[in-house]
């Protein structure tokens, strides 16, 4: 009887969840643990303000790219609509700029636009870069660039472009291995940065020992994974996600076009949908802090990185509901900190809140980027009244004790930020100190218990002789 109860009781429940709207699915976040890599419940770092999908008519078609200048104004590369929408930061229509204009575009993947308003596209069906003033009007383009150095049959499809701050531009060339494509302005080809390579494999060693010449052959023609985008932030650092690896997912480029990020894995590798998946970053945002904000299309998740490559958040998933995306192309973010995410599959602009939390968070690890950790224990604190677990705030205040050399402090926080390093750095220190304070005190009982000895083997011989003396042993 009690049984058919209990029965009767979880049937209806499962009934109730079930029959739930899907609008009743939660908005989360999470990180993974530093140490484990398990998945870490955290307050909610991100609210969705707005959702911008009315922009006249026609509405978006499957738009692939979005830009946000100095002002705030967004610009969005309107890909199966030939068209550049430009819209203010609530989403009002100040401008479409395509054929109106005079200006055929044919599938533009990508916009740039620079401090004075002007707008780089790549057109990515036309094979060109087209330059468009503030208005819309066509003012050049730059075609393939004739140089040696490049192959002749090398197809120029630019889908995503950046200028730097000498007018270079940075192309990311459809089908092109060899890296992002420099171009000057009177379109001379200046070099590639950024090429990946194909890594060593023992595997493939032994096989290519065993092959066939057509085999062989198979094997030679491998080449590496491309990127699959290009950001460039306020300091002019070059960003661009990798798509297909095992490790690196995410790239950070000096001047010199080398990678400053250390070797890392980036996102997450999970079977969530009954499958395995693994990362497939698409797009980057970098805000005024340092977050680097990684979108990643497989997931339809968005992970923040800070400047170290520590995981602080990841927030989004897929699904048709505010604060989950169907097919998530691309991202930027404002100087206050909202995140806006184009769905390409919705045909609309996500615009992302940060909360109280996540404000905090990224205060605190700007200032602990720089150096400046007692200063970031303040907010570093603060992250802990709202969520005591979140482990990269103990880290941080850990850091700030070990600066005020309190050890034994640091390594309570430490322990609670699973980190073992940072345990032992401070554990180190502790000993030395201890060590330090003790060292007179040990080597005077040392002393007392070497002369102590001394004595009484002294006194022993003493006594040894005397009874020898006396019964004649």
């Amino acid at each position: 009887m009690y049984k058919r109860i209990t029965a009767g009781i979880i049937g209806s429940l499962l009934f109730l969840i079930c029959s739930l709207p899907v609008h009743a699915l939660p908005q989360m976040s999470y990180t993974l643990d530093p140490m484990y890599g398990y998945r870490m419940p955290i307050p909610l770092t991100y609210t969705v303000e707005k959702v911008i999908l009315d922009v006249g008519e026609p509405g978006l078609n499957k738009p692939s790219d979005l830009f946000i200048d100095e002002k705030g104004l967004l610009y969005i590369a309107d890909t199966d609509n030939n068209r550049i929408v430009k819209l203010d930061g609530e989403g009002k229509v100040l401008g479409i700029f395509g054929k109106e204009q005079g200006v055929e575009l044919s599938r533009p993947s990508g916009i740039y636009v620079d401090s004075l308003g002007h707008m780089f596209v790549a057109d990515t069906g036309s094979g060109r870069i087209i330059h468009l003033s503030p208005e819309g009007a066509f003012i050049e383009e730059f075609v393939k660039p004739k140089s040696s150095l490049l192959s002749e049959d090398l197809d120029f499809s630019p889908d995503k472009v950046i200028m730097d701050r000498r007018g270079y531009l940075y192309a990311l060339n459809k089908n092109d291995y060899s890296g992002f494509m420099m171009i000057d302005a009177m379109n001379q080809f200046r070099g590639y940065i950024g090429a990946n390579r194909v890594p060593f494999d023992w595997t493939k060693l032994i096989i290519r020992l065993l092959a066939t010449p057509e085999q062989r052959e198979q094997l030679n023609n491998a080449v590496p994974q491309q990127n699959s985008n290009i950001t460039l932030d306020s300091k002019g650092f070059i960003y661009t996600p990798t798509v297909l690896i095992d490790a690196d997912q995410i790239k950070k480029f000096n001047a010199m076009g080398e990678n400053i990020y250390k070797k890392a894995f980036f996102g997450e590798s999970s079977i969530d949908s009954g499958t395995l998946e693994v990362p497939y970053f698409v797009d980057m945002a970098i805000d005024q802090f340092g977050v680097v904000n990684a979108l990643d299309a497989m997931s339809r998740k968005i992970y923040q990185y800070d400047q170290e490559g520590n995981l602080l958040a990841v927030f989004g998933g897929q699904g048709d509901v505010k604060g989950r995306f169907e097919y998530p192309t691309s991202i930027v973010i404002d100087k206050d900190g909202k995140i806006y995410v184009l769905d390409r599959d919705r045909n609309n602009i996500q615009i992302f809140q940060p909360t109280r939390f996540a404000e905090l968070v990224h205060q605190a690890s700007q200032l602990h980027f720089n150096g400046r950790y007692q200063e970031a224990m303040v907010p570093w604190k603060e992250v802990l009244k709202i969520d005591e677990n979140y482990p990269l705030a103990h880290r941080g205040v850990a850091k700030a004790l070990m600066k005020e050399e309190k050890w034994k402090e640091a390594m309570r926080e430490f322990k609670l930020g699973n980190d073992q390093e940072g345990y032992s750095l401070a554990f180190a220190e502790y000993r030395h100190d201890i060590m330090r304070e003790y060292l007179g005190w040990l080597i005077l009982a040392a002393v007392l218990i070497i002369v102590a000895i001394y004595f009484i083997i002294k006194f022993m011989i003493r006594i040894t002789n005397t009874v020898i003396r006396r019964y004649g042993y």
